[in-house]
């Protein structure tokens, strides 16, 4: 048998998918090429990132599958013709009801993840150039720009961690919190000051007017947000931040996590960075589906979008120490039933 992966997908995004499908099926049996995708009516500037790819097994059908991983609902309708199969990490069949898509299946949030060693990653971003590499795209950029996005991602990829960093276990503290994110850039269309930023403020504010809460992070202002709403938020370490691997250590020894919808309202991959480090996680509600639901108290703890709502649920948190290691339980639990590489693929009606 052979997993066919089109090259041209975004091997950053898609690596989650591309890991667990190495579990189940072996490096060996896993090949790029761009032959059973020729079809598909797209160039690298449509519908990406989505990871399409077939399964082959001797005398069977071949099998399509395309999982979207991006941050928006909307689905893309020319893969949804051509798949047998279409997950999607942000999933809302409110917008794209069930009945209406029957090979729609909603799939928890993922995360970029080291996948090959560095020799794997550098030779596949070399083969994979030149597959992609069709002639209608490079007459509508330049070479030097495709050379740039496309070794782009995978220098991307070799930074990141692999998944076995966010599921070694260390003990959470008691008082300290931990929150370093992004400050994303709002305009008219994505609005991300009246969403995300403005929620991550709050709590940012909540923890440090806690006195008992040792807190620790901040805002990385992204080159094109506007920074004078949140000056007090900023975080006063290095401006780019810290490397992930600080992140994930420093995210562990938190004594919870905070999370609210992203870009375009999705889970982002936070989410699923908390989850697969079994963190207590401090929410506000959650706009997209997932493959079960994450129930408030067990598996995570939703709070009102306010400021004095967050402090008082992160007072109660810390407080009770029975509860928080209730809701790192149940974050392992759910993640390991619904939210793993391997348990992901099961979602989707993929086994050895």
């Amino acid at each position: 048998m052979k997993v066919i992966i089109d090259p041209r997908s975004d091997v950053l995004y898609s690596s989650f998918y591309i890991n667990g499908l190495t579990d189940l099926f072996g490096e060996k049996n896993m090949v790029f090429s761009v032959r059973p995708f020729r079809e598909l009516p797209m160039s690298r500037k449509f519908g990406y990132p989505n990871l399409n790819f077939v399964i082959r097994r001797a005398g069977e059908k071949d099998r399509n599958f395309t999982v979207q991983v991006n941050d928006t609902w909307k689905l893309n309708h020319d893969l949804y013709c051509w798949c047998d199969v279409y997950g999607h990490v942000n999933a809302n069949f409110k917008e794209t009801p069930k009945e209406q898509y029957p090979k729609l299946i909603s799939l928890a949030p993922s995360f970029g993840i080291r996948c090959w060693s560095a020799t794997k990653t550098v030779t596949s971003s070399l083969l994979n150039f030149f597959k992609t590499q069709d002639i209608d795209y490079l007459f509508n950029t330049s070479l030097s720009r495709a050379v740039r996005k496309h070794f782009g991602v995978y220098k991307r990829l070799l930074q990141r961690c692999e998944l076995s960093d966010y599921q070694s276990k260390i003990s959470s503290a008691t008082n300290y919190v931990f929150h370093l994110s992004t400050l994303w850039y709002s305009d008219q269309w994505n609005r991300n000051d009246e969403g995300m930023n403005r929620a991550r403020a709050r709590f940012i504010r909540a923890c440090k007017s806690v006195r008992m809460v040792n807190f620790d992070g901040g805002f990385v202002a992204d080159d094109r947000s506007s920074t004078q709403e949140f000056m007090d938020c900023l975080y006063k370490g290095h401006p780019a931040g810290i490397p992930l691997s600080t992140w994930i250590l420093k995210t562990k020894k938190s004594a919870l996590a905070f999370n609210t919808p992203a870009f375009w309202n999705c889970h982002g991959w936070k989410l699923a960075e908390y989850l697969a480090m079994g963190k207590a996680i401090l929410s506000t509600t959650l706009l997209n589906d997932l493959p079960a639901p994450l129930i408030h108290g067990k598996h995570i703890h939703f709070v009102e979008n306010d400021q004095q709502k967050m402090k008082e649920a992160l007072e109660y948190i810390l407080d009770h120490e029975e509860y928080r290691k209730k809701l790192e339980q149940g974050a392992s639990e759910w993640w390991e039933q619904y939210g793993t590489p391997v348990r992901s693929l099961e979602l989707l009606g993929i086994r050895n």
